[in-house]
């Protein structure tokens, strides 16, 4: 996939393009969906009261478009009935059955034009494991890993040195938890196989600083956005950072990494470069990493739809180079254009 870094673009260049993409959007009627269809949209729902959810601000940056959007629940009954009235949808969905292929295939199926990557880049993304499997084929350098056993989880043991363990499918850190020896390492396997996980790993824990790498498709093209560095005063960056950044027990930074000359910069930029090379995407796409000393990088996972509201990491980038919320959501319903996903046959 053809893809360019920000700092390359000329003067205006890269605003000229992204106010013409903004401009031609044609979609009268939009459905925004969104609710709780994975275990991250649940956790998400339940700790943010109402008026803070990420449906208001989409819609908001809809409604400065000029563009009608109403909210679809894809939970409710009569979801597939609801969805076939509008002209396109822009998807809000994380986590399992969001952003693992599911909603985009059925909607594919359903001729109904969606926002973001097709189903084989969102099923690849969305899987921890197989995403590590994918990107080793091209360098990029992820942790050292074991699938566990959940059935005979003691097989694993003695447990030596930090691990991280991860649900599988999960998003946003959902369930993620850092354990040191054999008896929490039981304990996490547990509490994951109650909350309905079957599919975990155990990743060797990386020190180093939580960073984020941000993208967009516009006109075919990926553009590398600024990498955002996630300084947090808890041991790792989890999903208690990322939920509530705010508070005195889980406060956490964010440092735009906007300097072309940084080597920090160019490594992490050279690292979604490669990926690229076996993964295509439309609309908007963000790769988590942890950078250790000497600039040595360790993949965690990719977003194949980033949060996208007022304050998240990807929102913060756009900014650093003048896109404001407005383009923002404009690019990634633009990605909605894209016939390659749909099925290639009309219904009679």
């Amino acid at each position: 996939m053809l893809t360019k870094r920000w700092y390359e673009f000329g003067e205006n260049e890269l605003l000229e393009m992204v106010n013409s993409v903004v401009e031609s959007l044609e979609y009268k009627k939009v459905a925004v969906v969104y609710g709780a269809t994975s275990s991250e949209d649940r956790l998400y729902i339940k700790s943010k009261p109402f008026s803070e959810w990420s449906i208001h601000h989409v819609l908001g940056g809809l409604s400065k478009l000029n563009i009608e959007a109403d909210w679809l629940d894809p939970t409710k009954a009569n979801f597939i009935e609801e969805i076939k009235n509008y002209d396109a949808a822009f998807l809000n969905t994380h986590g399992e059955y969001g952003e693992d292929g599911n909603l985009q295939g059925l909607l594919a199926f359903l001729k109904v034009p969606y926002t973001g990557s097709g189903v084989a880049t969102s099923a690849i993304a969305a899987d921890k494991r197989l995403s590590k499997l994918v990107f080793d084929e091209v360098g990029v350098s992820c942790p050292s890993y074991f699938k566990v056993d959940t059935l005979n989880p003691e097989k694993h043991l003695p447990i030596s040195g930090a691990v991280v363990i991860k649900p599988v499918n999960s998003g946003s850190s959902v369930g993620i938890e850092l354990v040191d020896n054999s008896e929490a390492f039981l304990q996490t396997i547990e509490r994951l196989k109650e909350d309905g996980f079957t599919d975990i790993i155990a990743e060797t824990f990386v020190e180093g600083s939580a960073v984020t790498v941000p993208s967009i498709n516009i006109n075919g093209m990926a553009v590398l956005l600024p990498p955002i560095l996630c300084v947090a005063t808890s041991v790792f960056y989890d999903q208690n950072s990322k939920l509530y950044r705010d508070s005195s027990d889980y406060s956490v930074s964010y440092e735009p990494l906007t300097d072309p000359q940084d080597p920090r910069v160019n490594v992490l930029l050279g690292q979604l470069e490669k990926m690229y090379n076996v993964l295509d995407h439309d609309g908007a796409i963000r790769a988590d990493f942890i950078l250790a000393e000497n600039n040595v990088t360790s993949f965690l996972e990719l977003n194949s739809i980033p949060g996208i509201q007022q304050g998240s990491t990807f929102n913060l980038s756009a900014e650093q180079i003048g896109i404001d919320y407005k383009s923002l959501v404009g690019l990634i319903l633009a990605s909605a254009n894209s016939k390659e996903k749909m099925v290639p046959w009309d219904y009679e």
